[in-house]
């Protein structure tokens, strides 16, 4: 399953734990695959910097963006929230790559609830739905 997942999320589990970090963990054991676009990798990439903490993680986290991530090249860009055109790029990723889900904190993206049949899941109902969440 191609899932996208917005920086927020990313970078949270990147660095801290919960539900994110679960995501992530999942990611690492092949449970399903990250799509990213060249502009949601440098985000990603760029933020994971800002936040980085000297520790072994940002390479890690670079290692594993350059060697298993899927990088989708959009031919498509949605303009769909117009509140927060930044949020654009998460649309077209997950259209253009086919993607079944994009897991997002985010109010706007959350709001839509689904996109051209791609679902729009919190960490944690995306968690549930791998049967992954642990408590």
């Amino acid at each position: 399953m191609r899932v996208v997942v917005d920086t927020n999320v990313f970078v949270s589990g990147a660095y801290w734990t919960g539900p994110p970090h679960e995501i992530l963990l999942a990611w690492e054991r092949g449970a399903f695959d990250l799509v990213v676009s060249p502009d949601i990798l440098t985000e990603y990439l760029r933020v994971l910097r800002e936040f980085d903490r000297g520790t072994e993680d940002l390479p890690k986290w670079e290692g594993l963006l350059s060697t298993r991530a899927y990088l989708v090249q959009l031919i498509t860009e949605f303009e769909a929230i117009p509140e927060d055109p930044d949020d654009n790029k998460f649309l077209s990723a997950a259209f253009d790559a086919q993607a079944a889900v994009i897991v997002s904190g985010d109010k706007h993206l959350l709001t839509l609830g689904s996109f051209r049949g791609i679902r729009i899941l919190t960490p944690a109902a995306f968690l549930r739905e791998l049967g992954g969440e642990r408590r």
